[in-house]
């Protein structure tokens, strides 16, 4: 039995070609493709490209970064109400203007006033004459605004980032020397100045404390006088009825309680204060006082009797109240007796022989 060499054809394999494969295939079969590189450097070039696309990531990152101002803050933040409120104020509106024409961000010759606000061109955008507007403190009057004319408080709204830098920038300043209220104040006076400013202030004070006092002083002493003139009528005009119900019966009854309130009652008269008429006025009734002895037991050397008693205590009697009555008066007010003074003045002025 012969050995089968794959029909006659040397080195086929023994047993013939496969079963299924007809002689055709082989030769009709798609080539084989280049060989594949290496699986290591399949994985570098990867790794390469994502190097590659980190990096373009981070470099517009941090060039977004750049473009927005340091200063810049969160639109719905305190710091943004903060600088709202200090930098749209009445007091501060011409300052922020200020700051931000020096900055570059508005237009030179914008003012704080209604429409008077006009934004510079963005950084990088092209003016008529095809050349890149200018952003900078060097922007010439005549750049064309971007937006027109607005008022200050649209500006804020619309340029967010550029009030942000100017209202930092102008807050930033003032807190370095010191603030309007310090340049205002002359900071540069020493103590001694701002002493002497103080003066008045310190003496109208002084003033009216003093005042103050004094009135209350017044007031408690008119008070005290008038209670005791009051206390010491009350005790004369007692001590006189008893005086006179008793010599009625007795011409020897005693007359040294009469005699005490009555001093009593002219030293209080006599510690009286001012207007000048009420000053005169207690000094006539001291002196119309009655009382300042007994009644008499005789008259013209005949004793008087029940009767001539009971006259004599009711003549003293109607005297006494008489002149505690025009004591009584003395308790009026001062703006009274200030005018009895004018009119007492001017009488005397007036009065025949007053120039002699």
């Amino acid at each position: 039995m012969r050995q089968g060499t794959g029909h006659g054809r040397r080195g086929a394999p023994r047993g013939g070609r496969p079963p299924g494969v007809r002689p055709t295939e082989r030769a009709t079969a798609p080539p084989r493709g280049p060989r594949s590189p290496a699986r290591g450097a399949h994985r570098f070039t990867v790794y390469a490209a994502a190097v590659h696309g980190a990096a373009v990531c981070g470099t517009a990152l941090l060039l977004a970064a750049g473009a927005a101002p340091a200063s810049a803050a969160p639109s719905a933040s305190d710091e943004r109400d903060v600088q709202l409120v200090y930098c749209l104020a009445d007091a501060h509106r011409d300052d922020l203007v200020a700051a931000a024409v020096a900055l570059g961000l508005l237009v030179p010759g914008s003012t704080a006033g209604q429409d008077s606000v006009q934004p510079v061109r963005p950084a990088g955008s092209v003016g008529p004459s095809g050349a890149a507007g200018s952003v900078g403190p060097s922007a010439s009057a005549a750049a064309v605004g971007s937006g027109g004319r607005m008022t200050l408080r649209q500006w804020a709204g619309r340029r967010t980032d550029d009030f942000t830098r100017a209202c930092a920038a102008l807050m930033a300043a003032e807190a370095d020397s010191g603030g309007p209220a310090a340049q205002g104040s002359g900071a540069e006076d020493g103590w001694f100045e701002t002493f002497l400013k103080g003066l008045p202030a310190l003496a109208a004070g002084a003033l009216l404390t003093l005042g103050g006092q004094f009135s209350e002083r017044v007031s408690s002493e008119r008070r005290l006088s008038r209670q005791r003139l009051r206390t010491d009528e009350a005790a004369f005009r007692g001590a006189a009825r008893t005086y006179l119900t008793a010599y009625e019966s007795d011409p020897e009854a005693d007359h040294a309680v009469v005699l005490s309130t009555r001093e009593a009652l002219a030293a209080t008269l006599f510690r009286i204060p001012g207007p000048a008429a009420r000053r005169r006025a207690a000094a006539l009734a001291v002196e119309r006082l009655p009382l300042a002895g007994p009644l008499p037991a005789s008259r013209e050397g005949v004793v008087l009797g029940s009767e001539g008693r009971a006259r004599e205590a009711r003549e003293a009697g109607e005297a006494v109240d008489l002149v505690l009555r025009t004591v009584s008066d003395l308790d009026r007010g001062v703006a009274h007796w200030a005018l009895r003074t004018v009119v007492e003045w001017r009488a005397g002025r007036t009065a025949p022989g007053a120039a002699v």
